[in-house]
């Protein structure tokens, strides 16, 4: 794993964004090949499994948004000493980080094992659904509380520039979960036949191999990011300035899952189908979010890094160059999606009613993807720069303004129906866009000061 960090305040923009995308699209490709893998897996076992998945997804998704949160904040300032060159507090931000996301995620996981019963119950798991929704929702929960302080390394291998680490560790992670599925799920090859729980225990698995490979790299390794005793220290003025800066980054994600709750419960009373559907719908949408954040998050690097050089049009021209990248993607999903919604929704199911559902789904939202692709790559602006006050409130209002009226003005009318929740996602995609454009374009996110 030998590597050498590279130096993104100097040099091609374009090379310096494939070489961060490039592995960051392989491994976002893989896990998204990997959800869908594990849908059309689950969907031998029956819909039931599949609705059960899809409902513990929306809500373990608050978790993502903290740990993705908690990323930004990482990656902010990292990238901003690795520009400086201050190794020293690159040492604390890795110490600091871990710390926080680890404490945060114990917490998480205790309050929402004690309240598990009322949680799915509330955002519609009911019979066969909640049982099977029930019996995994421990696993997930322990799995979670792993992954929590694997991601923010994650993260900072990102920001000091050692992608190939990165992409090593995702690619062993991914690789052993597609592997370790099916042989739980339906006890292949001498393996307990675990069914639906087989699903997040093949997950646990996996990156428990992961997280030790992380503490050989951080304690036996030569390199900037090489943590000894003396290194392991808390420092709560550091510390009070790393959540200064994640927490509006984690309102950016949180916001984004109780607007999807809120969504799923709007959907709840139209059965099992509509909610696979969205199941199915977003784990599409992410596959193209995937595809962005490749791009945005190697964006959000380098203005990391050229800020904290000094270089402000540098900085500006990356994202500028992340965005035509990125509409190739968004343009591409498009016109497949759009064109051809029956043949991609038959990839997951063989039910009629989810693929009726589902055409309406892809043909509804897919023509908004341009916009958010525009959405992400001036959001990798503010969050490299660590102004992530401006995403959140786009954010709010995006939701909360646009998204959940949508949704539930257009389900009352019977021309509409449950196809106004679809119509509700698609105006979070136009709106991010056009007001992340024009935050963009206003520049106050250049006087951010980490």
């Amino acid at each position: 794993m030998a590597e050498t960090p590279r130096e993104f305040e100097k040099g091609d923009l374009t090379k310096h964004l494939i070489y961060l995308a490039v592995p960051l699209l392989i491994v976002n490709l893989m896990q998204n090949f990997f959800s869908i893998f594990d849908m059309f897996l689950l969907g031998k076992i029956g819909v039931q499994a599949q609705s059960a998945i899809s409902i513990i997804g929306f809500i373990i998704a608050t978790f993502w948004s903290m740990t993705g949160g908690l990323t930004t904040g990482a990656i902010a300032m990292a990238s901003r000493y690795c520009g400086r060159k201050d190794f020293g507090l690159l040492k604390k931000t890795v110490v600091n980080t871990m710390f926080t996301a680890y404490l945060f995620t114990l917490i998480y996981v205790i309050l929402h094992y004690i309240f598990r019963d009322q949680i799915l119950h509330f955002f519609g798991a009911k019979g066969e659904t909640f049982v099977l929704a029930k019996s995994i929702f421990l696993t997930c929960l322990i799995s979670i509380l792993n992954d929590s302080g694997l991601f923010i390394f994650f993260g900072i291998l990102r920001a000091t520039g050692y992608i190939r680490r990165h992409f090593y560790l995702l690619f062993v992670s991914i690789g052993l979960n597609t592997v370790f599925e099916p042989l739980f799920i339906y006890g292949w090859l001498g393996f307990p036949h675990m069914g639906i729980q087989g699903a997040p225990m093949a997950r646990l698995m996996s990156y428990i191999v992961t997280t030790f490979i992380m503490i050989y790299i951080l304690t036996n390794t030569k390199g900037i990011l090489k943590i000894e005793l003396k290194n392991i220290k808390l420092d709560l003025s550091f510390l009070l300035e790393y959540i200064k800066i994640s927490m509006p980054a984690w309102a950016q994600g949180l916001l984004s899952n109780i607007a999807g709750l809120v969504m799923l419960r709007i959907a709840a009373p139209y059965g099992d189908n509509l909610l696979a559907v969205l199941g199915i719908g977003s784990r599409l949408d992410g596959f193209v979010m995937m595809l962005g954040w490749a791009i945005s998050g190697s964006a959000t690097v380098m203005v990391g890094h050229n800020l904290g050089a000094g270089q402000v049009k540098r900085a500006e021209d990356t994202i500028i160059t992340a965005l035509k990248l990125c509409t190739i993607f968004t343009l591409t999903c498009f016109l497949v999606f759009f064109n051809f919604p029956g043949w991609v929704m038959s990839i997951f199911t063989s039910n009629q009613e989810v693929i009726r559902y589902g055409t309406q789904y892809l043909q509804t939202v897919s023509p908004f993807y341009l916009a958010l692709g525009v959405g992400l790559m001036s959001g990798a602006a503010f969050n490299g720069a660590g102004a992530t006050n401006t995403p959140m409130v786009i954010n709010a209002i995006a939701f909360f303004g646009f998204q959940i009226p949508t949704a539930l003005l257009l389900v009352r009318l019977s021309s509409v129906g449950p196809r106004g929740i679809f119509w509700g996602i698609a105006s979070v995609f136009l709106f991010q866009g056009i007001a992340g454009w024009i935050m963009y374009k206003r520049g106050g996110w250049k006087e951010k000061k980490i």
